[in-house]
């Protein structure tokens, strides 16, 4: 059963109690990711994330690490477009200690001048890490061209320009304008102590006032055609992005649906067309990419040059042949009875769990047992994709980016939409 509590200052907690486990994730979500970030600041809330491991009022970083990871459990946090989460996974008898920590780092971090130095080149390094990564890069560009002039649009990472600018101070004036506790979803699943957990965040945050700051929204265009890079790479990597619907929008179960068929897994049809019956590529997938104003689908591949167009073209061919002829009740049943599989076993993780809840929440200001998302998606109609198929696969929304090797060459690609 999940639990949901709303302290005074704005601090949602959800919680869910599995007494068949032995451990406890602990997961603090806060509304601030680079949709909020301006030109100067791309970057900011991916540096932050990092500078929070670095030491606190009363621990260093090494005292947070050893504190989780030498009594058997893990401690990590990921900067996501539009939320930023800090999460510890324990033992049971761990729980109230490392949301302790978790809270101290949030509250009490120092933003020492030289740990921002040395976490100013470990950025760095990880960003030239992510240039170096063809599969990362190009999900990146087709992103910053999609939606181009958008902070949807820009690297997590942010890039060498800004990162190396970023001060101490525009840090600490992100943290103060947007870590706040209107903006925090606090996720608990596991075996822990309710009692124990709920009183600690009252008595740690008590002192923690809300702005209630309203966000200030840009708004977002979509930009299709074609872009095209050169690298020292061996394969062609292709990114495609249609427009899709916003994570909010109930039609967020139908897209799942059309994810399965078309390229989750190797019983999807892009993976069927183009990897086993004509062995053109090793990879071909497809992705999400949904917010809380808009969404994308996208298709990401890998080839041989020499392929490159036809594997493109064939991508195009299959999302046009799969509107035109809809989804079919055999492939319906199949792609449901997927669906509730993956969530089902991804429910035996006291982690997805927690994310799961703790991510509803944060974006939809709602919670869902497992009886009510088996039962949207048991609603789904082959109407309900073929509509969703019709609004999402046009060729005049397609944008594609394309990361081929230097000495590739790429003038029959230009044309292609």
């Amino acid at each position: 059963m999940i639990k949901k509590e709303k302290l005074n200052n704005g601090i949602t907690i959800v919680h869910e109690y599995l007494s068949d486990v032995h451990s406890a994730t602990i997961m603090i979500w806060v509304k601030a990711g680079p949709h909020l970030e301006n030109k100067s600041q791309v970057g900011i809330c991916h540096f932050i994330e990092h500078m929070l491991f670095k030491g606190t009022k009363t621990r260093n970083a090494k005292d947070i690490a050893f504190a989780i990871e030498y009594k058997g459990g893990s401690l990590n946090a990921f900067t996501e477009k539009e939320a930023t989460c800090f999460y510890a996974k324990v033992l049971t008898e761990e729980s109230a200690n490392a949301l302790e920590i978790l809270l101290d780092m949030i509250l009490y971090s120092n933003f020492d001048d030289n740990d921002i130095e040395v976490e100013r080149k470990v950025i760095l390094e990880e960003i030239k890490m992510y240039e170096d990564c063809p599969e990362e890069l190009v999900q990146d560009l087709l992103l910053n061209n999609y939606w181009k002039n958008h902070p949807l649009g820009a690297f997590i990472t942010g890039d060498s320009q800004t990162v190396s600018k970023l001060s101490k101070q525009d840090m600490l004036n992100f943290m103060n304008s947007h870590y706040t506790p209107d903006n925090i979803v606090i996720s608990i699943c596991g075996n822990y102590n309710e009692e124990q957990i709920i009183g600690k965040i009252k008595e740690y945050t008590q002192n923690w006032k809300s702005k209630s700051l309203k966000e200030s929204t840009k708004q977002i265009e979509i930009h299709p055609g074609i872009k095209i890079y050169k690298k020292d790479i061996e394969q062609t990597h292709i990114g495609l992005a249609t427009k899709a619907i916003p994570l909010v929008d109930e039609r967020r179960y139908a897209l799942a649906i059309i994810d399965i068929c078309l390229g989750d897994g190797m019983s999807s049809v892009l993976f069927q067309e183009i990897r086993e019956k004509r062995g053109l590529a090793y990879s071909i997938e497809t992705f999400e990419s949904l917010h809380q104003d808009t969404g994308l689908f996208g298709i990401f591949s890998a080839c041989d040059h020499n392929n490159a167009k036809q594997v493109i073209d064939l991508i195009i061919n299959i999302l046009d042949e799969f509107k035109s002829r809809g989804i079919s009740q055999e492939e319906l049943i199949n792609a449901k009875m997927q669906l509730r599989g993956n969530i089902l076993i991804g429910l035996e993780s006291t982690k997805y769990r927690a994310s799961k809840n703790g991510r509803a929440q944060l974006y939809l200001e709602k919670n869902f047992t497992i009886d009510e998302l088996c039962q949207s998606i048991d609603k789904i109609t082959v109407q309900d994709i073929n509509q969703l198929c019709s609004y999402m696969f046009d060729k005049k929304y397609y944008g594609i980016t394309i990361l081929a090797p230097e000495d590739a060459n790429t003038k029959i690609l230009e044309d292609i939409l």
